[in-house]
């Protein structure tokens, strides 16, 4: 690693670039004079001794006299961080007593209606798919008693990603119930591949049927919990973005909503003998 590297690297810890670059020669050189160190550095004599006195408070060099000049000397470096966490530790100690002798007044200040939750508190909204998809999966893990699904082409997870989470969801008698939208082009391959999968959820727990068209992607989990994808009508892109609502008032509207989907749609059973009847029909 270079001198510039290391520089560079000192400075996110709480170093300043000045100060790691003098201290750093300090640690090629030894015990210095300010002018010297100015010399070997981009610091200039005007603003070495500010920096000088900055590495002393902060216990990174020492200084001494010999022969009436002022030297300084780095301190080890092992010893030099471990006086520099010190210091900070010491200093959010300082601020934690600070904020102590000043949580009962501004406790006393807050006011729950002055202070009420924004509409927004109960909203997360999430444009990037990997992230959307970890939260759903997440919210999935943690379902206690029933999770309701709009299934709606394109779907965020296959198979092999989440049947066993499906599975692990029923055996701990959690309720899965989905409604499925075929693919636009039904045709003998696209459904079959629709049952295959649908069949691969009913043989870990969930239960299912298909119905032509479903107005959005939707979950609602516990009765509390809203999962929307909606496409993106604002960049004119393909992409979706998902809305994750924590209301049981809304929960329980789209799960009326659900229900009568739920009434409407074909079993799997009905579902097959109409696209087989269709299919022979066609050909």
């Amino acid at each position: 690693m270079d001198l510039n590297e290391i520089i560079t690297k000192l400075q996110p810890i709480g170093i300043t670039g000045r100060e790691a670059e003098v201290y750093v020669a300090m640690l090629k050189n030894g015990a210095l004079s300010a002018s010297e160190i100015s010399k070997i550095t981009t610091v200039s004599i005007n603003k070495i001794y500010e920096v000088l006195q900055n590495l002393v408070k902060k216990k990174m060099c020492s200084e001494n006299y010999l022969n009436g000049v002022k030297l300084f000397r780095c301190i080890e470096p092992k010893i030099a961080f471990k006086n520099v966490f010190s210091i900070y530790e010491q200093e959010i100690t300082r601020k934690k007593n600070m904020y102590g002798e000043l949580e009962e007044n501004l406790m006393s200040l807050y006011s729950k209606e002055k202070n009420s939750k924004s509409p927004m508190d109960y909203i997360e909204v999430i444009s990037e798919r990997g992230r959307a998809l970890d939260r759903y999966l997440n919210i999935q893990a943690n379902a206690e008693k029933e999770i309701l699904f709009f299934s709606k082409p394109p779907y965020l997870t296959t198979i092999d990603s989440n049947v066993e989470k499906i599975q692990s969801a029923c055996n701990n008698n959690v309720k899965v119930k989905s409604i499925y939208e075929p693919d636009q082009e039904e045709n003998a391959e696209n459904n079959n591949n629709l049952l295959n999968f649908i069949e691969q959820y009913q043989s870990v727990g969930e239960e299912a049927k298909i119905i032509k068209e479903l107005p959005m992607k939707l979950v609602i989990v516990d009765e509390s919990i809203c999962i929307f994808s909606l496409q993106d009508n604002v960049t004119f892109n393909a992409e979706l973005t998902t809305m994750i609502v924590h209301h049981p008032i809304l929960a329980l509207s789209q799960k009326t909503l659900f229900e009568e989907y739920w009434s409407k749609a074909m079993t799997i059973e009905e579902y097959r003998r109409k696209f087989t009847a269709s299919f022979l029909i066609v050909n």
